[in-house]
This record gives structure tokens, sequence and C-alpha cells, in this order.
């Protein structure tokens, strides 16, 4: 029922508010056409539109799974030697402020409008402050200083931020959102396409997302992150069910963008093998979760591509090499927001640290339990037996928790980079074909803002392309 009410509510069409002086303007109206839009039809549309692009090919596929070597790519494999250039995101910039954020801005004012309790007002403009504060945060960690207090206004070329004031900003938001849901009253009863509404569930979710960004700022900004740490740590995700997940339609043409690209139906693309890395780091630690992540060769055998290769070498080892497995790439496979394994992570990291007190290895081996479990590998014994061969390690808690993050964040490609870039872990080398000598830690900025708004960009890089200079909260 969710999806059949998303996908009626994406095929309204967003018309212009009008004032009726003396009735003559009602000739120009299409009676087929909605001349007022609810507020929850912007919202499934920004969302649609968010977490599609997070999932899809050029952010993930194309290029967060290859920066942390999940995947290689077995032909045309530029992406994964690193020539991205101010031509590769332009698509990506321009809908996450034109099509998510402007939608989402929109969306609360139609909110104000409407005839309902103050309660569920607040609800939802709470959740609606929460999915921009996550826009914001992806443009960000992405690219690094982005427009962020002028991006929404009049002017054509807004200032850019630095990370330290937008991080600021998302955290201040996330606190004031949990603050203001209130559960004695809804939120949206319709096209609200994470949790479908569901306020306690949203409360959850923003304060799991405030520990996971003040967490991301902890070695530059420790004060700020411990205040929003210890906030957040008050009413966590309790276990699986609490995920945020974005599930597809298996209608192809809103199905899982991976999907759509390797389908036979759709694209028919076979473009990427998993990696010999993750091959190899698996085996290695005796993981079963590599049956759930790739799919064995015709000898039975999982067999990982080399990363970085040029063309032809791939090309002539793409018929021996493992594909991803079909599960991670069906029509419906979510894309996962943010899970409870990750808090668990995070947590495990904060009782390290004396953000929090707590056990850090109790919770560490919580994480390695949920993304078991979440892949769907039950059998506790067996679990753990695994944790007892991959302890966590209080001297060295980066690896420990970093090489696990990592494992657990296959499919989500971009948090993977971000918490690799954070941790360092697990160690990546450098292909020998790469274009640059070290694996990107931010993204280029794109072509039309050095057209358009050169004076803003200018003003915080003189080298747009540049992706070698760490973003401001990766200070290791």
């Amino acid at each position: 029922m969710k999806n059949i009410k998303l996908y009626t509510l994406l095929i309204l069409s967003i018309a212009l508010f009008y004032k009726c002086d003396d009735g003559l303007s009602e000739l120009n109206i299409d009676p087929n056409s909605a001349v007022q839009v609810a507020p929850e039809t912007l919202l499934s549309t920004a969302q649609y539109t968010f977490y599609n692009a997070l999932h899809g090919t050029g952010i993930n596929s194309g290029w967060g799974l290859l920066m942390v070597q999940y995947w290689a790519e077995n032909e045309y494999t530029d992406d994964s030697r690193y020539n991205q250039d101010i031509t590769s995101f332009g698509g990506t910039w321009s809908a996450m402020y034109a099509n998510v954020l402007k939608e989402l801005d929109a969306a609360k004012t139609l909110v104000d409008a409407q005839n309902v309790s103050d309660a569920i007002k607040n609800n939802q403009k709470a959740i609606i402050d929460v999915m921009s504060a996550q826009v914001y945060a992806f443009m960000t960690d992405g690219f690094g200083s982005v427009p962020y207090t002028e991006a929404l206004g009049e002017d054509t070329s807004p200032a850019y931020d630095s990370q330290e004031v937008i991080y600021k900003g998302i955290l201040e938001t996330l606190d004031n959102a949990s603050k203001s849901f209130n559960t004695s009253a809804p939120s949206f009863n319709s096209g609200e396409l994470v949790y479908n509404g569901n306020v306690a569930s949203w409360i959850k979710f923003t304060n799991s997302l405030m520990l996971r960004y003040a967490m991301r700022i902890v070695d530059v900004d420790p004060a700020t992150a411990n205040t929003y740490i210890n906030i957040a740590s008050a009413n966590l995700m309790d276990d699986n069910s609490d995920s945020g997940l974005f599930v597809f339609d298996s209608n192809p043409a809103r199905a899982n963008p991976m999907f759509r690209n390797a389908s036979p139906l759709v694209s028919n693309r076979d473009d990427f093998a998993v990696s010999e890395y993750l091959v190899q780091t698996l085996e290695g630690l005796g993981d079963p979760r590599l049956a759930e992540f790739a799919k064995e060769t015709a000898t039975g055998d999982f067999v990982g591509m080399p990363y970085g290769l040029v063309d032809n070498a791939a090309t002539a080892l793409k018929p021996s090499t493992s594909r991803p497995n079909d599960n991670v790439r069906a029509a419906t496979a979510p894309h996962v927001i943010m899970s409870y394994s990750e808090v668990q992570f995070l947590l495990a990291e904060a009782y390290q640290r004396g953000s929090l007190t707590g056990n850090a290895a109790d919770a560490y081996s919580n994480g390695v339990s949920a993304s078991m479990n979440y892949w769907g590998i039950n059998n506790a014994t067996a679990i753990e037996a695994y944790v007892t061969s991959n302890p966590y390690n209080a001297a060295n808690w980066k690896e420990s928790v970093g090489v696990q993050k990592w494992i657990a964040f296959y499919m989500n490609g971009f948090e993977a980079w971000n918490e690799w870039r954070r941790l360092d872990y697990p160690v990546l080398a450098v292909p020998a074909d790469a274009v640059i000598q070290s694996i990107p830690v931010k993204m280029p900025y794109v072509l039309a803002e050095t057209q358009t708004n050169s004076a803003s960009l200018n003003a915080v890089t003189s080298t747009p392309a540049n992706m070698t200079t760490k973003v401001w909260w990766d200070v290791n």
C-alpha cells in the first residue's frame, strides 16, 4: 500500500498558487490538473529522488563502491582509476539543490498552510528538517564547502559555507527536530516512505543520525561532538527493525537503480565484478557474508577482480571473475539509510573514546551480529565463533571498528567512503594505473558552478577539480 500511495503522489504535478478575483481566472484552470499540491507529494518526490541518487550508478556503484574497493570495473575502468573531473557530478549537484532541497523547503511551507493541529504540523516539519539535514550532510561530505545558509534564497550566486558551519547547523537541526517530535500526534498519513510517518521511529532515526554526524567531527571538534553524542544517546535504534530503509518498487521504472542498470529488461549492463580485495579480505576473516555479497564463478569459487586495471587487462579477466550477488541488485533491494549495526559500531567508538560509558567490545559484537542478521545469517553459535576469531582490539580499535564497519556498509558505498576517510581502515592500496597517486578524499566541484557561481566557488578553492585535499573533519 505504501508504494501505491508513493507513486500515485509522484505523478501529481506541482502547480502555482493562484488568487481568485472576479472568477475569470478559473477559466484558466485545467480541471484534470492539481492546482494545489499536498506537502506529502513533495516529500515523496524528494525522498525518492535523494535515495535513488545515493543508491544509483553515479554516487554508489560509480563512486563509493569503487573508492572503498568493494567492486572493480571489468571494462571502461576510468572511474576505478580516479579519472573523474568537474563534469562528473553536475547532475547530482543540480538534483540535490533544485529537486530535493527546494522540494523539501516548499513542502514545509505547505505544511504550515494546512488545517491540522500544531502537533501534527510540528511532526511533519521535523521529518522534513531531518531529510534536509541528510541532504546537506551528503553534499558537504562529498564536496567540502558548499552553499548552505544562502542555498535556498533568492540569490542566484549563493556563498559557500565552511564544513564546520554546515555540520554545526546539521546537528542543531537534528537536535531541534528530535525535541519537536510529539508521539501523541501523527505526522503524515501517506507519502512518507521511510517509516510511513511513524513518529517514534523517526525520533530514534533522528537521534541515530545525530550520533553519526557528531562522531564524524569528533577528531576536529570534540567539544561539539561530545555534546551531541550525549544528547543523541538517550533514544537510539534498538534492533534491526529500527533501521532506516528506503525500499524500491518492483516496477522496473521505479526499481532499485542497480537493478535497472544490470537488468536485461532495462539497461543490461555488466560493468562490475566484486573486487579481489573484498574476496580475499572476507575469506581471510572466514566471513560467511561473502556468499551474500558475491556470486560464485562457473568453477564454484569466488574470484575477485583486481582493482583499478586498465580496460584491456580487466576485460580479459571479466569472464572468470565473480559478479555481485543477484540479491543485492534485486528490484526491491533497499537502500540502507542507517542501520542498527552502524549505531552499535558508533557506540563502540563512543565507549572507547570515553564520550559515553559502556562496553566497547560488547557494542562491537552487537554491530557484527546485527550485520550478520541483516544479511540473513542467524546462526548465533556461528556468529559468536566469528567474533571470537575476529575479536575487538582496544589497542587498535580503529582497525577493529573500521574493518567490520566497512563490511557492514556493503552496498552503501558513499557512507563506507565517509567512514574509511575518517577511520583510515581498511588499508586500501592505490592501483598502479591510477590517474592520481592517492585515493580521492573529496569529490570534484561541478562545471556549472565554475561558470555561474565562480566568485563564490573561487572564495573556497582555486582548484575545483581537486580530489586530494581532505575535508574539514578528515584530520588523520
